[in-house]
């Protein structure tokens, strides 16, 4: 029994500090998995906001094969078709961007053709106005109205018909582009012949008001349909 005893005595106790590495352990696999938290929020993050560029990377590449290629809003010399409003022109903006790109004196003839109907207009109300301001000699303000009211109507119709075939044209081409390509070759120039044909008599009849034409305006788009104007007014 004394053996016995003495022996438990002799047995090392087991030291409390290893309790400690236990503990440190623990608290160091908190850290990891919060520290792994931050990385997989980031991770997270990144992938949201790629998801959220993907739609507008695909839709701007779209839209710039279209303009490019499908359209033909790019042209040879690197202009771009900025979209304006014609008043006189019925034909969709699609339409014409093709015709800038595939046709660009067709276009421009366009453009000019708006900014004569834009006189014609003008000048029929500026008559129109002396007219009622004086009706004992209205007779004399219809006069020169009808003058101006018939060329206008003339090249009104010219342009009216050139529509047609400029529609047919571009809708040839986003069928078969070969065979679209092929029509403009062969009735570009005509049409472009008829197309200053009709804006060579227009402008033998505005060619006095010309002359009290406002200086160009500011601004990219407007600047640049002046100047486009100014080449066929």
């Amino acid at each position: 029994m004394g053996l016995f005893t003495k022996k438990k005595k002799d047995e090392p106790k087991e030291p409390a500090a290893q309790v400690k590495p236990v503990q440190v352990q623990d608290k160091g696999d908190d850290d990891t998995e919060s520290d792994k938290a931050v990385p997989k929020k980031k991770s997270l993050f990144k992938k949201l906001i790629i998801l959220l560029l993907i739609p507008g990377i695909l839709g701007g590449g779209g839209f710039f094969a279209y303009t490019k290629f499908f359209s033909g809003s790019g042209t040879k010399d690197s202009r771009v078709y900025l979209p304006v409003t014609l008043s006189h022109v019925t034909l969709p903006q699609e339409m014409l961007a093709f015709c800038f790109a595939r046709m660009p004196e067709l276009y421009d003839a366009l453009v000019a053709y708006d900014g004569e109907m834009d006189l014609f207009e003008a000048e029929i109300a500026r008559i129109d106005a002396v007219g009622t301001k004086y009706p004992d000699q209205e007779r004399i303000a219809d006069g020169q109205k009808k003058v101006w009211d018939k060329e206008m109507q003339s090249l009104k119709k010219s342009f009216e018909k050139l529509e047609k075939p400029i529609k047919e044209t571009f809708v040839l081409f986003q069928v078969n582009p070969t065979a679209g390509q092929e029509k403009i070759d062969q009735t570009a120039e005509e049409m472009l012949r008829t197309a200053k044909e009709a804006l060579g008599k227009a402008q033998e009849q505005t060619a006095p008001l010309k002359k009290a034409m406002p200086k160009a305006p500011e601004g990219l788009v407007k600047g640049t349909l002046y100047k486009i104007k100014k080449m066929f007014l």
